[in-house]
């Protein structure tokens, strides 16, 4: 009966040695790429953006040359589907978009998209070739997804990100 009771008290810490030593875990299961922490957004860069829109939020960021492309388009349709089902979180996430002239047609389709002349201003943030940047409201980098994003796939990762926060 005693060496019952000391199998059943040793059980825990016996697997738990075994799955330290010989499971190794899976990556995340994000969709995204997880950047490594560092500020990113200077007080500078706040007052680029407008201090007042972007205090306390989460910048989703793309950069664009001159003109939007079809590419661009897609990309901001993807960022507006994937906030908008974010639900009543929709609100701790502000999109911007950095380039030299936008579109009337394409400004009309996103009202809620936050647009800053001057390519390249945050190339140190996201160069341009990468992709879309996620920024937390501490000015810290967090994720790089693709150009073309999957709508359901980043929406996941902001809905994760969102839950998993108090910030902002």
């Amino acid at each position: 009966m005693i060496v019952l009771v000391a199998l059943v008290c040793a059980a825990p810490f016996v697997s738990a040695w075994v799955a330290y030593y010989f499971i190794k875990p899976e990556g995340g299961k994000s969709y995204g790429e997880l950047l490594p922490v560092l500020p990113v957004i200077s007080e500078q860069d706040r007052v680029l953006l407008g201090d007042d829109a972007v205090k306390g939020k989460w910048l989703l960021i793309q950069q664009e040359q001159a003109l939007c492309d079809t590419a661009c388009a897609e990309a901001l349709y993807a960022t507006r589907q994937a906030r908008t089902m974010l639900g009543r979180e929709r609100d701790r996430v502000v999109r911007v978009l950095t380039i030299q002239n936008l579109q009337p047609e394409i400004a009309s389709q996103h009202p809620d998209l936050l647009t800053k002349a001057g390519a390249g201003k945050f190339d140190r943030i996201v160069p341009q070739q990468r992709g879309l940047v996620l920024i937390d409201p501490l000015g810290n980098q967090v994720m790089l997804w693709p150009k073309s994003p999957d709508i359901k796939k980043l929406n996941q990762d902001l809905s994760r990100l969102m839950r998993a926060s108090r910030i902002g």
